[in-house]
This record gives C-alpha cells, structure tokens and sequence, in this order.
C-alpha cells in the first residue's frame, strides 16, 4: 500500500521491469491505461477486469518479448505535472537495463497515479521518447 503518489510512483516503475518485489495488481488500480508503446502481445492497452492482470508485468516476455527477459527499469527523475486530492500525474525518465547491467533503452513517460480509500496506485502510463541504447 502507498501512503503517498510518490511512493506510488517508485513501486510502480521497477514493476514494469522483472522486478517481482511487487506483484502488477498490487501496484495498479483498474481500470489501468497502458498507451502510447508497443504493447501487442505483452500488453492490453486497458485493463478494466482482474482476470485480464497479469500477476507480473513480464510473465508472458519469453514469447512477446524475449529480449526485455530478465530485464530492469529504474527511475531516473521525475517531475510532478498536475496534482489534486486525489490524483496526481508525473512526467518521468527511466532506464530500462539488460540482466547484464547494460543500458537497453532510457523513456520519458506520463504516470498517473490515484488515491482510492487512502491508497494511491498507478492507473495510466504512457511512455513516449523511447532511446534504445547503442
């Protein structure tokens, strides 16, 4: 549980890496948006029912994306754009790194995160400026 929009935010970025500290439902509030990446086959660009959430971001990455197994994203900077009470959207930069350690690709991406009953969760994320590394 996140007491606060930033805590949010840094439990939601590593989750989109292989990270399985924290499994994809625990970070999320439904109904979640994903737009704005290439998605196909990983993800369903909104999720509205908890039979369509995986229970790690990269369970399914063997098969859709094979090159991102094993791999981690880190949060380089964030920036808070707009907030009320209740929501909050943060324009970030984050890394994602191959298991080797080695820089795969850097983003910037809009996270919106919203309190539901005293705890804030992701329910948009929309990456853009995608760099691959090289």
């Amino acid at each position: 549980m996140a007491k606060t929009a930033e805590q949010a935010l840094e439990a939601a970025v590593p989750a989109i890496g292989a990270d399985r500290s924290k499994k994809y439902r625990d970070i999320i509030h439904l109904p979640m948006h994903q737009i704005g990446a290439k998605f196909e086959g990983t993800f369903a660009p909104f999720i509205s029912t908890e039979a369509e959430v995986p229970e790690f971001v990269d369970d399914h990455w063997d098969e859709t994306r094979p090159d991102w197994v094993g791999s981690s994203v880190t949060l380089d900077a964030y920036r808070e754009v707009v907030r009320d009470e209740n929501k909050a959207a943060f324009l970030i930069e984050a890394s994602r790194y191959a298991p080797d350690g080695s820089l795969m690709q850097t983003f910037e991406a809009i996270f919106t995160v919203e309190k539901r009953d005293g705890d804030w969760r992701l329910i948009s994320r929309n990456p853009f400026n995608v760099r691959m590394a090289k």
